[in-house]
């Protein structure tokens, strides 16, 4: 199914985009990698080599409006490969939402936005080409689980603007409202930070908060 997207590779990227800070944070339990800013060419591979350290990557902290789809799909890959929980800080949208999507347990921060919309062209637009693309993406997402109600959001949103994941549809992905990487560890002590890793004091997976405080209902236009 990706190999069909690999054309989509600039549909979503600015000509000006760098790449994304890709930073490693050490944690008790392993690392936490934070990704953000735009994804380039050339980001997956920097993504993928963090996964060879010798310390294990315990959790993806996103913020990130999106860039190149075809980087950002072979993250989301890996991602969802790895069984790694992904935690959206403060906003991800378009290729971004899609590596958290993609993944196997969700995070947010109370206030953080989640962003789709369907695959447009390097002009920004719709064609003949990113329709039957939407509707490939739509495929795997389905394919990956991702619910009905967030798939059609995604294909109904014109590529220029964004539409955001409301309170009932980050339910049905079941995300938790909370920062799962909220303590860092230094010098074998821990210290509360703001995106920081994992606590030592308690293994992410055994931790299930009550499911208040989504992400409000929003819906806004947004260029691409």
């Amino acid at each position: 199914m990706i190999k069909h997207l690999v054309i989509l590779a600039a549909a979503l990227s600015s000509a000006d985009c760098l790449g994304m800070d890709i930073s490693r944070v050490a944690g008790c339990a392993g690392d936490v990698l934070r990704l953000s800013g735009d994804i380039a060419d050339g980001d997956y591979v920097r993504f993928r080599a963090h996964f060879g350290a010798e310390r294990r990557i315990v959790g993806i902290d996103l913020d990130s409006g999106g860039g190149s789809l075809y980087e950002g799909l072979r993250i989301a890959m890996l991602t969802h490969q790895r069984q790694v929980p992904t935690y959206v800080s403060n906003e991800c949208d378009s290729a971004c939402a899609f590596i958290f999507l993609a993944s196997r347990k969700r995070y947010v921060a109370p206030d953080a936005k989640v962003g789709v919309h369907s695959v447009g062209n390097t002009h920004g637009g719709e064609d003949n080409g990113t329709i039957r693309d939407t509707i490939r993406l739509a495929r795997l997402s389905a394919k990956l689980g991702i619910p009905l109600s967030t798939i059609g959001k995604m294909v109904a949103t014109p590529p220029r603007k964004i539409s955001y994941l409301n309170k009932e549809e980050l339910a049905a992905l079941k995300v938790i409202a909370r920062n799962p990487f909220a303590r860092i560890a230094v010098h074998g002590s821990t210290q509360p930070t703001k995106g920081g890793s994992l606590s030592c004091n308690a293994a992410i997976s055994r931790e299930e908060p009550k499911d208040d405080g989504m992400a409000r209902d929003r819906s806004s236009a947004k260029g691409s």
